[in-house]
């Protein structure tokens, strides 16, 4: 993965990463790690991490909940999407 070093950036890896629907286990793992090496590297960036919202972090936190909860998943797709989509414009202005 290419590390953002822009909101907008970040919000197009977010979105890749709310594309990927793992079909078993081991898809899920590699999501689980792509999350996990994301919210790193956000936490590490100042200013990255300070204008993440709250909900972005739970999405990268929740990979495995969103696998064992169809429900759950769409719930929380649909609520990044519009935080996503909030936050484009607000990087944007």
């Amino acid at each position: 993965m290419v590390h953002p070093t822009s909101p907008q950036e970040l919000i197009e890896a977010l979105r890749r990463l709310a594309a990927h629907e793992p079909a078993d286990l081991e898809e899920l793992r590699a999501l689980v790690d792509e999350c996990t090496a994301l919210k790193l590297y956000i936490s590490a960036s100042s200013s990255l991490a300070n204008s993440t919202p709250e909900s972005v972090w739970h999405f990268l936190s929740d990979a495995d909940i969103r696998f064992k909860d169809p429900r759950y998943a769409r719930a929380q797709l649909t609520g990044l999407a519009s935080t996503l989509a909030q936050w484009e414009r607000q990087s944007a202005a």
